[in-house]
């Protein structure tokens, strides 16, 4: 999902790119005790009959099953802030736990869609300024992709000294 913002005086501009991972904390707690529960009263019942190893396993496997959908839980959680100024351009990466923030120069900033490597998988967008270069929207589908290098390009380009030197 992308989400942009303008200042009131024009001068900022924020867009947000967020992952479309619906699930929150209590839906995916509602998953693992429902998982939970139908599975460790199925194996219970064979236990009752005698064949107690099955609930043993059954105890591994939803251990195993919650530890994983919790683990990819994180990782699809993901949130890019871009704010857009006249002298930089501040990229906050979010995941779960982690934050990463990157600040690039706007004069010289460039929005970059590279093919994909493969033919199964989307173009990326980079935004480079000078050496450094970002790699934006890598959780955005291929048309969310677009749209966030259509609006970085339209935000850069008012403080763009390259778009600036190739009008005059």
């Amino acid at each position: 999902m992308i989400a942009s913002w303008t200042s009131a005086d024009g001068s900022l501009v924020r867009i947000r790119a967020k992952s479309n991972f619906s699930l929150d904390a209590r839906g995916l707690l509602a998953v693992i005790v429902a998982l939970a529960a139908v599975t460790l009263l199925l194996a219970g019942l064979l236990a009752w009959q005698g064949f107690w190893p099955v609930f043993a396993i059954a105890v591994l496997q939803v251990m195993l099953v919650s530890w994983l959908l919790v683990r990819t839980w994180e990782n699809t959680w993901a949130v890019e802030t871009i704010e857009i100024g006249p002298e930089r351009v501040r990229i906050v990466s979010q995941r779960y736990r982690s934050r990463h923030v990157v600040e690039l120069q706007t004069a010289w900033a460039v929005v970059e869609t590279l093919p994909p490597q493969f033919v199964w998988y989307d173009p990326s967008i980079r935004l480079r300024s000078g050496n450094w270069s970002v790699e934006l929207g890598r959780f955005l589908t291929a048309d969310e992709k677009r749209q966030l290098a259509e609006q970085l390009e339209c935000a850069i380009s008012r403080y763009s000294a390259l778009a600036n030197g190739r009008n005059s």
